[in-house]
């Protein structure tokens, strides 16, 4: 069993790493023109991969309004595709569309570019490393439509 002590310095250094990462996030944002959530939006997407508008919400832990509006202005500018569920009609599913992804490509491009630093510090075995456990937490790929936090 993990030491208390141990999963708390994990949640703290993710937290903190989290924190200091909003500043360029935002940063990168701006340099698109779009909004944090705006961009969030559009990184959670896969290319050729739909999501229901639910399960962005969840996972932006965000009102369905909110989500509502930020599809809007996704959808205006050409960067996704809103088609109804065609398991559940009143649920609207979300897919990039080609500019969409060019622009994921984009702000991945804008994201090694303004990496922080400190990243610099770790040898290129230690990122791929990182890179594997950050993978196996399956944070970057699931979806929920539960209510579970």
């Amino acid at each position: 069993m993990e030491s208390t002590a141990l999963q708390n310095n994990l949640y703290w250094q993710l937290f903190r790493v989290a924190i200091n990462a909003k500043h360029g996030l935002m940063d990168i944002a701006d340099q698109h023109k779009l909004t944090v959530m705006q961009m969030y939006t559009l990184c959670l997407l896969e290319a050729d991969k739909s999501i229901p508008m639910n399960s962005l919400a969840f996972t932006l832990n965000c009102d369905a309004s909110n989500i509502t509006g930020i599809v809007d202005k996704l959808f205006q500018q050409k960067f996704i595709k809103r088609e109804e569920n065609p398991h559940d009609r009143r649920s609207k599913m979300i897919t990039l569309t080609s500019k969409g992804a060019k622009l994921c490509q984009k702000i991945a491009q804008s994201l090694v570019k303004n990496q922080p630093t400190t990243l610099n510090e770790l040898s290129q075995k230690d990122k791929q490393q990182l890179l594997i456990l950050l993978n196996k937490t399956g944070f970057s790929t699931s979806y929920s439509t539960s209510n579970k936090h």
